[in-house]
Order: structure tokens, then sequence, then C-alpha cells
């Protein structure tokens, strides 16, 4: 869904919703588990903006910098982090490798992080998929609409949503890291928090960081922090 409007970083100290409202409803306390939300770094397939959920790309030389980058934060900001949970695609789980060697901790595979996977409009630009599939259209006005082989938006956001309050559950009172992917997190958000992936319009930057607490509701500390992220160069 990477044609959904790009924010820039959203800082803890006023942190926004989508649709203008706080997203942080209350400081944090031991009693939270904190899910450090990181999207994989950047790929070829977002620098010619095609849609590659279920193919598997690798980081590009840039992407590999970023999860150097979103690593150094995570191990100065972030601990302790008692887990790190990462999507099996390569771009999600090598940005996650990056951060477990800088904390020293392996990370987890759980497929229920990956990417929206449109089956047959796989490696589609993302100019096709709005202009001739309507795949936008689709989503908004059906949830259970789906390509061929592929999922639909309910699926997707039952998936992830599921995933990360588990991952919550499984650590209560913790911080761990999860690492996914920008599609797949926009319709959980919008599941989570408003109970309608509709009404998530924006997508989080390559290794940008967002801190999510699901306990008593589903709460954004932060949202597509990259302050941290390093120019692009070449």
């Amino acid at each position: 869904m990477a044609d959904l409007p790009t924010t820039h970083s959203i800082r803890a100290v006023t942190p926004t919703h989508p649709d203008g409202g706080r997203v942080c409803s209350g400081a944090m306390t031991q009693d939270h588990t904190i899910l450090t939300i990181v999207r994989h770094g950047q790929t070829s397939a977002n620098i010619d903006r095609v849609w590659h959920g279920s193919i598997n790309t690798p980081l590009t030389p840039h992407g590999t910098r970023q999860a150097a980058a979103a690593a150094e934060w995570i191990g100065t900001h972030h601990r302790p982090i008692a887990h790190v949970y990462a999507s099996p695609l390569d771009r999600a789980h090598h940005t996650a490798e990056a951060i477990g060697r800088r904390i020293g901790l392996t990370p987890e595979v759980d497929a229920d992080l990956a990417e929206y996977d449109l089956g047959s409009w796989e490696g589609e630009s993302f100019a096709t998929l709005h202009s001739e599939r309507k795949l936008f259209e689709h989503m908004q006005s059906d949830a259970d609409f789906r390509p061929h082989g592929g999922e639909s938006p309910r699926q997707v956001g039952d998936r992830l949503a599921g995933a990360l309050r588990r991952i919550a559950d499984r650590h209560p009172g913790e911080r761990v890291v999860v690492v996914s992917h920008g599609g797949a997190l926009s319709i959980a958000f919008g599941v989570l928090i408003d109970s309608d992936y509709r009404s998530w319009n924006r997508m989080m930057d390559n290794c940008a960081i967002s801190e999510l607490v699901l306990d008593p509701t589903a709460t954004l500390v932060s949202f597509n922090q990259t302050d941290h992220l390093p120019a692009e160069t070449g």
C-alpha cells in the first residue's frame, strides 16, 4: 500500500493520529508491554514502486545501511529488549538480524508478520494496481476482496493484528522488537486502533520506528520515527 501518503517523523512528545487526534493516551508504566515496531529497510521494489508482498526481495545497500542505523538507535534508546521477532521474508529478517546483532539477540521468525500477499498480482507496478486493477478501490469497498491466490484485507488484518497481540501477551511488562512490512502494518494499525483497517491512511517509511502498546487499549506511543536514518548516497 505504498500509494498511501507517507508521513514525516511523528515524535513521541507530540504524537498524532492520522485523522488528527492524539495517538498517545498516557504515560507508560512498567506493567505495559511495548512493541518497538520496525518496517524493513529499502528494497529495489520500493525504488521501482512495484508490489513485492510475498516476493522475497533482498535489501539494497542503502537498505542495509538503514537497518544498521535502526539497530544502533534501538540499541541505544530502546533497551532493555526481551526478544526480537521478524517476518520470514529476507528484507525483514535481515533487518531484524542487524538489530539482533546490536543487542545480542537472535530474531525469531513469525510467519504471521509477513507482507500482504497479492497472489497473481504480485510484481505489478503501483500505477497498474491503482489505475487498471483498482486494488485500492476494492480494498475500501470489500474487506474480503482478494486477487487470485492472494489475501484479502480482512485476512491480512486478522493475521498481523493477531500476531502482535500474541507477541504482547507472551511478554508481559517487557519491550520487544517486531520487524514487519509497510502495507500489512498499515492494515493492522487500523484494525487495532480503530477496529477498521480502512481508517489508517499512513505508511511507515523504510526502517522507521514506531512504539505500540496494546493493553488496556491499543495505543501508539510514537509513529514513524525517522531521525536516525542515513541520507541516501550515490
